[in-house]
């Protein structure tokens, strides 16, 4: 009987959302895996065996630097981590839009500005550009009322 395995990251993806998310804080494996398993499961469960080689890689790369906290490793983005993962943050988008999860700090735009930037990008050639013009200048203006209303949702 064969089997097919579902791969729900594409190569270079986990390491990315690991650099997303050891951006907002240090933590070590475990928290990584609980925080994978919260943002995708049930569709993507984190496993030691993915996690770890991936940590591993990216500090090899100098993207993470790790440091020994009681019996944990405790695990941070350098500033080449921060630098690469600001060079990939329309990949990270990409994921973003691919699995609903939201790897950015709340009360960030530039994820949602990105993520936005992916889903039009992806209808070039499939729409009139003056009219998606249009409706790109009426949500500016929407999010710029909303704005002054104090965030309040606009009809």
């Amino acid at each position: 009987m064969s089997r097919t395995r579902n791969q729900f990251f594409a190569p270079g993806e986990l390491p990315l959302v690991l650099l997303a998310l050891l951006a907002h804080q240090a933590r070590h494996g475990y928290e990584l895996m609980a925080e994978l398993d919260r943002l995708f499961g049930p569709a993507y469960s984190a496993s030691a065996g993915s996690v770890y080689p991936a940590m591993a890689a990216l500090a090899e790369e100098g993207l993470i630097a790790s440091s020994k906290a009681g019996p944990r490793t405790v695990h941070r983005l350098t500033a080449a981590g921060r630098s690469a993962l600001a060079k990939r943050r329309t990949s990270l988008a990409g994921i973003e839009v691919r699995t609903g999860a939201r790897l950015g700090p709340d009360g960030d735009l530039s994820g949602a500005l990105d993520r936005f930037a992916t889903r039009v990008g992806a209808l070039a050639g499939r729409i009139d550009p003056t009219l998606a013009e249009e409706a790109l200048e009426a949500a500016a203006c929407n999010l710029e009322a909303m704005a002054e209303q104090g965030g309040a949702r606009v009809s």
